[in-house]
């Protein structure tokens, strides 16, 4: 933080109201350090003025301290809840023998520990959320290793992302995430039908302007995409989309695979 510039010698009254009004700019900008070294020299009344300002300076530190702490603690015991949930679910889905059942449990749960991983990460960096951005370079790999932790009963698919380091505000960061859960777990559900291998490629690219760009490509059976099918994947992903304020894009063919892209700009 940068400290309070002194004033030396100085011979106006004018010269330490500019004082006092660089002090109240400098806690307004989030420095908290006490700034009576600066006025020793000053009139009573003025070097009074200043304590007051000290004074306010350390409350509001400290209640900044008591927010993030809360905040904090908030991020844990939620990541804590949903991996909770995602236990029971896993536990329930060993007991379902019906694959559309079992399959539905399965998306849930991705979504839920997609959430959970977020909050994880907001916990880990100490980010008290009021200003909360994640680092996509981080984010995305994490991700990935969870969607083959969840999907370790198909080897038969190969799957890999590639990610551009770039900070993403948390609120585009958790429709993005569910985003990346429909597209892929829609690729494993429906690319590789009757056990056939392939590969499933998760990317995402950020233009120095800040222009996004995320897809989810496979070289499966693909599809008609011209027409809207009205699938609970399609719209919810649409939905995600319009979130961010982004476009969907779904690219396929029959026999030429999937490729599904998300362009929204995140501005920098």
């Amino acid at each position: 933080m940068k400290s309070p510039v002194t004033v030396n010698n100085p011979d106006s009254v004018t010269d330490w109201v500019s004082k006092l009004r660089e002090q109240v700019a400098g806690i307004a900008g989030g420095n908290y350090m006490s700034a009576g070294f600066a006025f020793t020299e000053a009139p009573p009344d003025v070097a009074g003025l200043s304590r007051d300002l000290d004074d306010l300076a350390e409350a509001i530190a400290e209640r900044e301290a008591v927010r993030k702490a809360l905040a904090l603690e908030v991020h844990h015991r939620v990541k804590n809840n949903l991996q909770i949930v995602t236990s029971l679910l896993n536990m329930q889905a060993n007991r379902i023998e019906n694959p559309a059942a079992r399959e539905a449990l399965g998306q849930t749960r991705a979504r839920i520990g997609g959430l959970a991983l977020i909050h994880r990460i907001l916990y880990e960096q100490a980010d008290d959320g009021s200003q909360a951005t994640l680092d996509i370079g981080r984010l995305i790999p994490e991700l990935c290793s969870q969607f083959r932790l969840w999907n370790m009963e198909r080897p038969e698919v190969a799957f890999s992302c590639r990610s551009s380091s770039f900070a993403v505000p948390l609120d585009s960061a958790m429709p993005l995430v569910l985003f990346a859960v429909e597209a892929v777990t829609n690729a494993y559900a429906y690319a590789f039908p009757d056990g056939r291998d392939g590969s499933v490629v998760l990317g995402f690219n950020v233009s120095p302007g800040g222009d996004a760009e995320f897809t989810v490509e496979d070289d499966g059976v693909g599809f008609d995409a011209t027409g809207n099918d009205g699938s609970m994947g399609r719209l919810l992903m649409l939905g995600f989309a319009r979130q961010l304020g982004g476009k969907l894009v779904i690219e396929s063919s029959a026999g030429n695979g999937t490729k599904v892209r998300l362009d929204y700009r995140i501005g920098v």
